[in-house]
């Protein structure tokens, strides 16, 4: 199988967003995956199948202030992937995307991140992902238990794409 997680991670808003930078993020992050996927088709065909695993982000399930570049690209990995699944899954290769939140890595260090219950509010669960939680779910969509498994989504983000808390909504 294939794991696409490779990307860049970086504020602007949209009116402040240039040209330039916004082609270098979607390049990394988009064009990246499709050339993962491309590279990888004749191989897991000539091996009767196999699955594949796009590295999206939560920015690529909901609109996100601050990442103009970012989440297009994280959009982009989204239908990408579902294009693939589609047009794969006669050669019985899966394809589905992974959205982790807010994730404990070297990427979100810079702003302060920390692990720990109560460290992010703005997610139910309370805490940031930790790089192995992400493993997990990729490790899964990569197994032969998920082999029925095609064109999914999976958040992995402690339900903060499924809504605000009411502690963020009063700002608690």
């Amino acid at each position: 199988g294939l794991v696409n997680n490779a990307g860049i991670a970086t504020g602007q808003f949209l009116e402040h967003e240039s040209v330039e930078h916004f082609r270098r993020v979607v390049e990394i992050n988009l064009v990246g995956v499709f050339i993962g996927i491309k590279t990888a088709i004749p191989l897991l065909r000539a091996g009767g199948g196999g699955s594949i695993v796009n590295i999206s982000s939560a920015a690529g399930l909901t609109g996100l202030a601050l990442t103009a570049g970012y989440g297009a690209s994280k959009w982009g990995v989204r239908g990408l992937s579902k294009i693939g699944a589609v047009e794969l899954a006669e050669s019985r290769i899966r394809v589905n995307s992974v959205h982790p939140g807010m994730t404990l890595t070297p990427m979100t260090a810079p702003v302060g991140i920390q692990a720990g219950e109560g460290n992010y509010p703005g997610a139910p669960m309370g805490r940031v992902g930790l790089p192995e939680e992400i493993a997990a779910a990729v490790a899964f969509l990569l197994s032969d238990a998920a082999g029925y498994i095609t064109g999914a989504e999976l958040a992995v983000d402690g339900g903060w794409t499924a809504g605000l808390t009411v502690k963020h909504l009063t700002g608690q």
